[in-house]
């Protein structure tokens, strides 16, 4: 089953509810509960580290330097990549 045709099912289920206030709120305190954790498995906001401007400045210059090397032939290893190449990934 795809995670289209899931969806759709948790769908019905939710519709099939035949308005019963309780057992909706119940439903989606459950459902708002299940997405909480799952994000916060996902994400570790205690492991994010917000970069510094200095950081992301550096890296900015980094970047347009590789960008200058690449415009001067010099070899970049395989920072950069063709964009026919790129949407041939996506494949």
């Amino acid at each position: 089953m795809t995670a289209i045709e899931m969806k759709m099912s948790l769908l019905q289920e939710v519709m099939d509810l035949n308005d019963d206030e309780q057992l909706i709120k119940k439903a989606l305190s459950s459902i708002r509960r299940l997405k909480e954790k799952a994000w916060a498995k996902e994400v570790d906001m205690d492991a994010y580290v917000e970069p510094t401007k200095e950081q992301i400045l550096a890296d900015i210059r980094e970047g347009l330097k590789d960008l200058k090397d690449l415009r001067e032939g010099k070899d970049v290893g395989h920072k950069f990549m063709d964009a026919r190449e790129w949407l041939k990934t996506l494949d």
